[in-house]
């Protein structure tokens, strides 16, 4: 799979309103269907959070994408404080899109919440209020792609990550 959206990293255009209008594009080209729904849940993974599900059978590397610099990013500007944790929020938020879009809502949950116990390990002792924040944000919002299709997103993103 290749990158559908060409920026390579944070730019002039950045922050929540970049996120969006990329959003935008992305939701724009699928075709409106189930399949063009799963195709941008893909990209947007792909692109936003680094999740790569061609590398799911090499657990390792595909972990170490996941947590790690997605292709395009967007900075922190105009994201709510309370879901910013990183240089790059849109990142976990898309991570758990992705997840809500797949699982079921408990499940989903759950992985958000392993997640952050993994995180919290790793980083020795760090606890993210944000992050998990972000992550329900995008466990439902991805329940809403899943239902209703990627145009949705977009007014979602605005409504509950973009500062008031």
């Amino acid at each position: 799979m290749t990158n559908s959206i060409e920026t390579n990293a944070t730019s002039a255009n950045s922050g929540v309103d970049a996120f969006i209008g990329d959003t935008c594009r992305l939701a724009a080209q699928a075709d409106p269907n189930r399949a063009g729904t799963v195709r941008f849940v893909l990209n947007m993974g792909e692109d936003f959070a680094f999740i790569r599900l061609s590398d799911l059978w090499r657990p390792l590397r595909f972990l170490k994408q996941m947590a790690s610099v997605p292709p395009v990013r967007f900075g922190t500007e105009g994201f709510r404080v309370e879901v910013v944790d990183d240089l790059n929020p849109a990142r976990h938020y898309t991570a758990f899109v992705f997840v809500g879009f797949w699982l079921p809502t408990l499940l989903a949950i759950c992985v958000l919440w392993l997640w952050e116990i993994a995180g919290f390990v790793r980083y020795k002792g760090h606890w993210s209020p944000g992050d998990i924040r972000s992550g329900n944000i995008g466990i439902r919002h991805g329940r809403l792609v899943h239902r209703y299709g990627p145009t949705v997103l977009p007014a979602l993103i605005a409504a509950e990550l973009a500062e008031r």
